[in-house]
């Protein structure tokens, strides 16, 4: 008795339409950035596994029974025995069972499939992998607002800027008056993306919609993060007086023991940073350190920290917390996050006098830059190399910022809340490690 055709999924109406997203980007073929970051059998078995995908959720009902070689199926299988590793053995078969039979395709157990390669490349650090496969089941299910989110957040920080607002203003479209969670997110997502690029006056913008999205529908976790973005954004805009009100009262918002809270410590230190309270900024990133154990994040506020005390002359710290952040650059990281942490250095090495090193990684971090496309990191490195270049002619070393007027009580009053909350979670960190 033949048995029934599984149940394909039930795709709603969204109430909103959004043109349709990006599929490439940078890419010269689908799945080019998967081969590249996977070289070898393996990666040849993903690409396959990706394609086959594509073409299956491309292809009309009528066109999938002549899709593919019978016999394809069994020999795909021994590619996968040969070159997947055991974890991924599972999800890369259901894949190869649409070859053997086009026409009765469990999509849900597709979907799992895809999620679950996706969910390896995550673990692994393999970013394209991720972005592939997260977006070939964000294809299988197109009225799904979270995946398309997932593959817009992801393209975003793959730098694939074109391709992530795409997917972002899909999830907005699919989630709005259905899941106003993602919906919020999306825009603080696009936010972050603007901000990146160097659109500032539309970051602020979308990210405002994010924030009344989240205070009208008492999303409570997001109005946090987006007083936060917005503390960021006004920061860059120059904006002091606003940007220190949105510190406050992001700062309100998280409380100490928010898994944010360390981040939004971090960039208040990089503001003050910029307007000269260098102390402040010393003992801000000096308190929150021991909440960041992740080796990028780590090296971030270690860069940072070298920064911030180079200006205020403390030759020691600056030595050891620059040899830190350069140690742990020798593990793979996102190349935004690598590209930030090179800028912060030669930032750090030009105020401590140290033009030649301050070059090289400067020169690191506009290689990054311009391959990322990141617009506002780029104008920041040739406003720094020109400094050098000024300070090399006049044998000096270059300026550290001066105080911004009538900024610093504020600091102060927010330094003061910020750290008397980060002492007893410091003292615990330091009490588990």
């Amino acid at each position: 008795m033949p048995r029934p055709a599984p149940q394909a999924i039930r795709h709603r109406r969204p109430s909103y339409l959004a043109p349709p997203p990006l599929l490439l980007e940078s890419e010269p073929f689908e799945g080019a950035a998967l081969l590249q970051e996977q070289p070898g059998p393996l990666g040849v078995v993903l690409w396959k596994s990706l394609r086959d995908v594509s073409l299956w959720t491309s292809a009309g009902p009528e066109e999938r029974p002549t899709l593919f070689v019978p016999s394809a199926a069994g020999a795909r299988g021994a590619e996968i025995a040969e070159a997947a590793t055991p974890e991924l053995w599972a999800p890369l078969l259901v894949i190869a069972h649409v070859l053997a039979e086009p026409v009765r395709v469990d999509e849900r157990r597709l979907v799992h499939a895809c999620r679950t390669i996706a969910d390896w490349g995550r673990r692994q650090g393999a970013t394209a992998v991720q972005l592939a496969f997260t977006q070939a089941a964000a294809r299988l299910v197109p009225d799904e607002p979270r995946l398309a989110y997932a593959v817009g957040r992801l393209a975003r920080d793959r730098g694939e800027y074109a391709r992530g607002e795409s997917w972002l203003r899909a999830s907005i479209s699919l989630s709005r008056n259905q899941d106003w969670h993602t919906y919020a997110l999306g825009y603080l997502s696009l936010g972050s993306l603007y901000q990146m690029i160097g659109n500032l006056p539309a970051a602020r913008v979308v990210t405002v919609r994010g924030y009344r999205t989240a205070s009208r529908r008492r999303l409570r976790p997001l109005r946090g993060t987006a007083l936060h973005n917005l503390f960021s954004i006004a920061g860059e805009m120059l904006d002091f007086r606003r940007a220190h009100k949105y510190a406050l009262l992001a700062f309100r918002q998280y409380g100490p023991d928010h898994e944010r809270f360390p981040a939004l410590v971090q960039d208040v230190a990089c503001f003050w940073i910029l307007h000269g309270c260098f102390d402040l900024a010393v003992r801000a990133f000096h308190s929150v350190l021991p909440r960041f154990t992740a080796g990028e994040d780590r090296m971030l506020v270690l860069a940072n920290l070298a920064r911030a005390a180079a200006a205020a002359g403390h030759t020691t710290l600056y030595l050891a917390a620059r040899a830190e952040s350069a140690a742990l650059m020798s593990f793979p990281q996102r190349p935004e996050r690598e590209a930030q942490v090179w800028l912060n250095l030669a930032r750090a090495d030009a105020t401590a006098g140290l033009t030649e090193q301050a070059e090289a990684a400067l020169g690191r971090a506009e290689v990054l830059a311009d391959q990322l496309r990141l617009g506002l990191m780029r104008f920041e490195a040739e406003a720094l190399r020109g400094a050098i270049q000024s300070a090399r002619m006049q044998s000096a070393r270059v300026e550290a910022a001066t105080g911004t007027p009538g900024l610093r009580d504020e600091a102060e009053q927010l330094a003061t809340a910020i750290l008397e909350s980060l002492a007893p979670s410091t003292r615990m960190s330091g009490a588990g490690a």
